[in-house]
């Protein structure tokens, strides 16, 4: 049985220590880290969901917010067809700063067509539904969604990623014309047992901003895959201990290179999909994919440099540490 495959590139950018890794891992349903670890580079995720033609494959670009472990490589910025903009509720001005001024303006200049929704992380540390809504009135971004999310909590977010995916099915509607027996994005709702009502109603100024103006038309292709395969400083917040780096168990060296082990293996997955997308492409698609594909290998490949490099370095100032104890 031969059915239709689509990937989406989800792209989360934010500042260190934000909980851009911490809410990846709890939508793909792993624990909550003890530690705090710091991307190196970008780390590549997948969920997939099957529906009844359609296989669709979310690709979760988790870039680093650490500008010595993160150069900007283009490739973040490219062809991306979700981004999630994230920042830390109980330090928005700060940690937003770095949205505006950096992430926002290249992904503007690369990818002007993606979905983008900006994602305040840690609502559980701030006290009341009136200070959320003193941060959303000062800090959100002009006609970019809001929603409010707590990776602690677990608070929204299975329900973050599902609506981007809703989203983007329905654009993705529009573009290719599918007859009303054949709309996706509500056959994913059906799959997840929600409604649009139930995940706009989580976004915070919907009312006041079209979310259909966000993105513009472009070309997404499908493959074929067997079935088989106000001073905010002053604002009452709860204890900070579970998310400053100073109270979080230091990460040693090992937990750092199990972390670049695990990265390194999804690279090399995201790199057999590549191929097996330039099996599947048409003769007349074939020059363009070519360069794409030529483009994210040497993306890959700058990556491993930099964990490489990274790891030396992290390893050289864990050595050193040890024998200064000893």
């Amino acid at each position: 049985m031969i059915i239709n495959e689509i990937n989406i590139k989800l792209v989360i950018f934010g500042d260190a220590s934000v909980g851009k890794t911490s809410t990846i891992n709890l939508f793909l349903d792993k624990d909550f880290p003890e530690s705090y670890i710091p991307t190196i580079g970008s780390n590549i995720s997948r969920r997939e969901y099957k529906l009844k033609d359609y296989f669709i494959r979310i690709n979760i670009w988790d870039i680093a917010g650490q500008r010595s472990f993160n150069p900007l490589n283009p490739v973040f910025f490219t062809n991306v067809d979700v981004a999630l903009l994230f920042f830390d509720l109980s330090k928005p001005k700060e940690t937003l700063l770095e949205l505006q001024n950096t992430y926002l303006k290249k992904l503007t200049e690369s990818s002007e067509e993606c979905l983008t929704f900006l994602v305040g992380n840690k609502k559980d540390l701030i006290s009341t539904e009136d200070d959320l809504k003193k941060i959303s009135d000062r800090f959100s971004i002009k006609e970019i969604p809001l929603i409010f999310i707590s990776a602690k909590t677990q608070d929204n977010i299975q329900d973050l990623f599902e609506f981007s995916i809703y989203h983007f099915l329905k654009d993705w509607e529009k573009e290719t014309e599918l007859s009303a027996s054949q709309k996706l994005s509500k056959e994913f709702l059906e799959s997840i047992g929600k409604s649009e009502d139930q995940l706009h109603d989580l976004f915070v100024n919907l009312k006041t901003i079209d979310i259909y103006k966000l993105k513009k038309k472009s070309t997404r292709s499908i493959t074929k895959k067997v079935a088989n395969s106000t001073n905010y400083n002053t604002l009452p917040i709860r204890k900070v201990e579970e998310y400053e780096h100073s109270n979080y168990q230091t990460p040693n060296f090992f937990e750092i290179k199990r972390n670049i082990i695990n990265a390194y293996s999804n690279n090399l997955t995201a790199i057999k999909d590549a191929f097996i997308k330039l099996k599947n492409t048409p003769i007349a698609a074939l020059n363009d994919v070519i360069d794409k594909t030529t483009e994210e290998l040497n993306y890959f490949k700058e990556d491993f440099e930099l964990k490489l490099q990274s790891l030396l370095i992290l390893e050289k100032k864990s050595t050193s540490k040890t024998q200064k104890k000893e």
